[in-house]
């Protein structure tokens, strides 16, 4: 019980949490005042966040673009000519022992090494945006290239691409790749939620892709014990975005015309 209250009450003080209590007084004193328009307003407000902040409909969506890329058994994937990781899971970090900080999305990292620890491709290529430091933009493969280098979990050749803005710069960069070393057919590692834009755009440059999908953040939020937050707090937020950014990027890819 201790434990319920402790987190209930300590999301209060979170921005998201803070937010959806001032509307909920500023409601009650609305409604004190008989002031239907504003109780309203206020109201739907502390709602939408309810329903957003602290149910699992955020996650549910999200799920929806993640199970068609969920991979159980690595050991199953056929095998490649190259494992392709896509931009994310780290940070670039000033300070520092590694220059990296990894954070959520890390499961792309974590999985694209251990497909080629297994032998499942000849060698790991690592892309990614790119970080300003000191007037200079820093490669985020590159930077990823490095760490995996120092820690050496597999003995096959890294490749970075360089600094990529969009995901379709990736892939148009990996097929260079691929026709400088004679590939045919690459692993495709990326969050499960962003596999169908990522598969789609790789297929239209002439490769063949496996997708092995990672960082199963709604599937894995909505195994999560609870079923409804009292307090809202931000995941359901992120989880949103995630899902609304594919859905955009989806359909501008489409105007493009590069899917």
């Amino acid at each position: 019980m201790m434990y319920f209250l402790s987190k209930t009450v300590g999301r209060l003080f979170e921005p998201i949490g803070f937010i959806w209590a001032v509307l909920l007084v500023a409601c009650y004193r609305a409604i004190r005042r008989k002031d239907k328009r504003q109780a309203l307003f206020t109201g739907g407000l502390a709602l939408g966040i309810s329903i957003v902040g602290g149910t699992k409909l955020p996650a549910f969506l999200l799920s929806t673009l993640e199970r068609p890329y969920v991979v159980e058994d690595l050991t199953a994937i056929p095998k490649c000519d190259a494992v392709v990781v896509l931009g994310g899971g780290h940070s670039h970090v000033s300070t520092g022992t590694f220059e990296i900080e990894l954070h959520d999305a890390a499961d792309r990292i974590l999985t694209a090494a251990e497909l080629v620890r297994l032998g499942k491709g000849d060698a790991l290529v690592t892309g990614g945006g790119g970080y300003w430091e000191n007037g200079k933009q820093i490669s985020e493969g590159a930077l990823l290239k490095n760490w995996l280098e120092t820690w050496k979990p597999f003995d096959e050749p890294i490749y970075d691409l360089g600094v990529n803005l969009h995901t379709r710069d990736e892939a148009v960069n990996t097929k260079a790749l691929a026709e400088k070393h004679g590939w045919k057919k690459i692993a495709l590692v990326t969050s499960a939620w962003h596999m169908r834009r990522s598969k789609a755009l790789f297929e239209q440059v002439g490769l063949e892709v496996v997708p092995v999908g990672s960082d199963l953040q709604g599937i894995s939020a909505l195994e999560n014990m609870w079923i409804f937050y009292p307090v809202p707090h931000d995941s359901g937020f992120e989880q949103l975005a995630y899902y609304m950014h594919e859905q955009v990027g989806w359909v501008y890819y489409k105007l493009r015309g590069w899917l």
